[in-house]
């Protein structure tokens, strides 16, 4: 079975994306905790491991909680504090993630924050770019 990424809503405009590849699950930019644990336990699904591409709340907020039980590993911006974070990573990092048969290379992309990072699977064609890019435009620049 190959991984296969959902949309777990949160909050009123978000979502925090699951890849799912037989009973595991790995999970990016998890800000909240209760909709990741949901996600979990309907679909009998184990965490593996964390993905975070910048520092703000609503992505990394639901980090604590998610490790109160679990000893797994959080990737991230080495550029920035993230709760919980094990692996600091910078561009052209290549990481393979706990629990996923998957490759993911890490881009540099600052704007919305200093030490924002996306993930990317070439395999699959798949990016995970956090508040980079919007169905609009690019996300909010400070």
């Amino acid at each position: 079975m190959l991984p296969s990424p959902t949309a777990i809503p949160a909050f009123r405009d978000n979502y925090i994306w699951a890849i799912r590849q037989e009973d595991r699950c790995v999970v990016v930019d998890p800000g909240d905790a209760a909709p990741v644990e949901q996600f979990l336990k309907e679909n009998g699904l184990r965490l593996t491991s964390i993905l975070v591409t910048h520092h703000h709340p609503d992505h990394v907020g639901g980090i604590p909680a998610l490790l109160q039980e679990r000893d797994i590993p959080v990737y991230g911006p080495a550029r920035e504090t993230i709760p919980g974070m094990t692996h600091p990573l910078a561009e052209g990092d290549s990481i393979r993630p706990a629990g996923v048969d998957m490759t993911l290379t890490v881009m540099e992309v600052p704007g919305h924050t200093l030490g924002h990072i996306a993930f990317h699977d070439t395999d699959h064609c798949w990016l995970f770019c956090g508040d980079t890019l919007f169905a609009g435009g690019c996300g909010r620049l400070f």
